[in-house]
């Protein structure tokens, strides 16, 4: 029997509440996962698991089982990451998820230059708006914008992403330009799903600090959605600045109000808590500081310095 592989089918099984679900993450069929349950069970000589038409359910026996698994699997990864770090391995798998603006604008540039100097180094990206779960999903490291969801994992702000009012210079040329915050209620605003149906905008200019209303016209479920109706001149949208620095400066687009900042948005790294810090994730960290302090509307944090920065 596969031990170390029985475990760990038996864990994605309980996490994800489903064989058919372990055999999605393994990438394994069904039957195979069911087998090698079924062997631990055979092996242990007690039922580990309810087979329900609703999914699978840990008996009393099945609980111990999952604690000691997790230990196990765990001492496995640490001593996988130790032989590593002794040798100065930079290969295998590293499955990454980020927001699909996030994945698209800046981990390319990341995975490609690490392509380059770790050609045994295999980075699996997910370009995700939703908030997965690390530990069922088996993922190794999350880049959020904004929401960082609940405790899955450990959690590390990395860096902060000017946010800006933008829009299209004729679009603004036929409906007019905001002089003042008020007249924000003029113009459509182009909502992207993460605003949760904003009513109202937040805006700052020195020691001043006011709320005021905004009127949606369109919500947008994706990024590009969203950009397509700034550009078809549907409204204004709010925007991390390093996705349209250089349609700014090529007057594609313009900022609105610019003597009214809005709140900056935190992007955060999130890791699971068996997770340590192999050679392959501090390569990855360390590319991802590299093209986040060179981009324009992006300030990384202290702490985040102290942990990508070459020692």
């Amino acid at each position: 029997m596969d031990t170390m592989g029985a475990f760990e089918s038996y864990v994605c099984a309980v996490q994800t509440g489903s064989l058919s679900g372990a055999a999605r993450q393994r990438k394994m069929s069904q039957p195979a996962i069911s087998q090698q349950i079924s062997a631990l069970e055979a092996f242990y000589g007690t039922q580990l698991l309810h087979r329900e038409r609703a999914g699978v359910r840990m008996t009393p026996s099945g609980e111990v089982m999952y604690k000691h698994a997790l230990i196990i699997l765990e001492e496995k990864d640490a001593l996988q990451v130790s032989l590593d770090t002794l040798v100065g391995n930079v290969a295998g798998k590293l499955t990454v998820t980020a927001t699909i603006s996030v994945a698209q604008h800046l981990l390319g540039n990341v995975i490609m230059q690490l392509a380059e100097q770790h050609p045994e180094l295999n980075i699996v990206l997910r370009a995700d708006d939703r908030i997965l779960n690390l530990a069922t999903e088996g993922i190794d490291l999350a880049i959020r914008a904004g929401k960082i969801g609940g405790g899955d994992g450990i959690v590390r702000k990395i860096a902060t992403l000017t946010m800006m009012h933008v829009a299209t210079p004729a679009y603004l040329e036929s409906h007019g330009r905001p002089q003042k915050p008020e007249d924000l209620i003029n113009l459509e605003y182009i909502q992207f799903r993460h605003d949760d149906n904003k009513i109202a905008t937040l805006l700052s200019s020195g020691d001043e600090m006011i709320q005021v209303p905004i009127k949606t016209g369109l919500t947008a479920q994706l990024p590009d959605l969203m950009f397509r109706a700034l550009f078809g001149n549907l409204g204004y949208a709010r925007t991390p600045q390093f996705l349209v620095a250089e349609e700014i400066q090529s007057g594609k687009l313009e900022e609105v109000l610019p003597q009214w900042r809005i709140p900056e948005m935190d992007l955060y790294l999130v890791y699971p808590t068996r997770e340590t810090l192999s050679p392959r994730i501090m390569v990855f960290l360390k590319m991802l500081f590299r093209v986040l302090e060179t981009t324009q509307g992006i300030k990384i944090a202290a702490l985040a310095k102290q942990i990508f920065q070459d020692k």
